[in-house]
Order: C-alpha cells, then structure tokens, then sequence
C-alpha cells in the first residue's frame, strides 16, 4: 500500500517532498510566561504570548531510488538537490511552507500540520561505508508576519467627537476572481509542483481551499495550489478545474 504520510517544504511554486520519512521529529511550541514572587502572595505565573513554534529532525538523503523506504521513486532526486534547495533556503531566508501529511498504514487520514518557517539550522554529513547516501540535520522555525498594517483616520463630523480609525487591510473581490483562502471543489489530476511535474493524486469532488496563487509567469500551467480545509497540502491544478464553494 502506498505510503501517504510526507513531509513538505515549498517555496515560490516548488513542492519538496522529502524522500525518506524520518524516524521521528519534533514540532514544539512553548509558553512564554512570566513567573514571580509577589510580596504576600507567594509566586506567581502571568501568561504571555507563546513562543515560535519549531520543527527538527534528522534524515536520510539517498544516493539511489531503490532503497525501499524511498517515497519519491517515480521522481527521484539525489541528495545534491535537497541540499541545495535547503542550504539556499537558510543562506537567502526563504520563507518556505513547512507542511506534515498524516495518515495511519491503512490511508486513513489523521491530521496536517502547515505553517510558514524559516530554516534555521541545515546539516549534512556522508558516513564510511554508505557512499552516495547523505544524513542531514534541520531545524524550522515558525515565521509570524510582522509587515506593519495601513489605518486611516476618519474625522468625525461633529465637532468636538472622537476621531475614528478604520483598517484598510481588506479589499473587494471582484466577482468570478479565484483568491487565497477561498474554499472551492477541484476535479482532475493535482501535480507536486506548478509546472506540472508529475502528477500524484487524481481528484473527485474534492472540497479544500486555496492555498497559493502564482500567476505571474505564464510559463507554469497549474498555478493554483489547493490544501485541504485544514490546511495540508494537496497539489497544484488549473482554473478549469475549480469550482468556488458558494
């Protein structure tokens, strides 16, 4: 039975899927609390804004495509690329898409993790005796946006009334326009990356939402990326195939 459970980064249209699942990894998220003596009280705990989230683990890269546990075979890799495409990530601080697709042996699906991260430690080493094969260290951590938002003040017209303030952070869509964040249906085959490099999943009424748009170069024919509704992955499809969800 095709094993379904991967791990992805992406970036700028490109869907890495990491050849072989690790053993085990970790995604940790940590309060940042305060803790205090309080005369009279005794101490204390005040609860703050939690701290980024982090994803590590450590890996295997193949020198070749018939090693078993290996999950990308039909579109295989060697190691040169994932460590290319990693170092540069932390060289040039990509923010990538940090995506776990979890399923039981069966198929059975159990739940996605998707956040956007920033590569923040990449190793690789070559071990005696396994010419070809990589290991390789990493470690994400969560990327939170902090561009600053537009607010436009809005004079009231009575005199000596508050001046109110509104945000400009939404626009109007225009009818018919496909947006991220819209939940839609897709029919037909979704493909790892926006060129159409190798199709791994045929849709059928799917329902999800859309994830990511790249509409800029006309050289990619499938540049909508849909995620299911709770936020996993699916593939890259073209308009025809999207119906909005009303």
């Amino acid at each position: 039975m095709e094993n379904k459970y991967g791990l992805y980064i992406a970036h700028e249209g490109t869907v890495v899927r990491l050849p072989v699942n690790p053993e085990s990894y970790s995604i940790t998220k940590d309060n940042d609390n305060g803790n205090y003596n309080v005369l009279g009280v005794g101490p204390i705990m005040i609860p703050r804004t939690p701290k980024l989230q982090t994803a590590a683990w450590s890996g295997l890269l193949p020198g070749r495509a018939d090693l078993g546990a290996v999950l990308t075979a039909g579109a295989f890799q060697p190691p040169k690329f994932y460590i290319d495409f990693l170092q540069t990530a932390m060289d040039e601080k990509w923010i990538v898409r940090f995506v776990a697709n979890r399923y039981t042996e069966d198929g059975s699906p159990i739940f996605d993790t998707n956040m956007e991260a920033i590569v923040t430690r990449f190793k690789s080493e070559e071990r005696g005796g396994e010419t070809g094969d990589f290991y390789y260290d990493i470690a994400l951590s969560e990327y939170r946006d902090y561009s600053p938002k537009t607010v436009k003040l809005q004079p009231s017209a009575e005199v000596g009334q508050p001046v109110t303030a509104t945000s400009e952070t939404t626009r109007s869509i225009p009818q018919g326009q496909l947006t991220v964040g819209q939940a839609v249906t897709v029919n037909g085959d979704c493909f790892y990356n926006s060129y159409g490099g190798e199709p791994h999943a045929t849709l059928s009424g799917f329902r999800g939402q859309i994830s990511r748009i790249v509409t800029t170069d006309p050289q990619r024919p499938y540049p909508y990326h849909i995620a299911t509704e709770s936020g996993g992955a699916k593939g890259w499809v073209k308009a025809s195939q999207i119906q909005v969800v009303s």
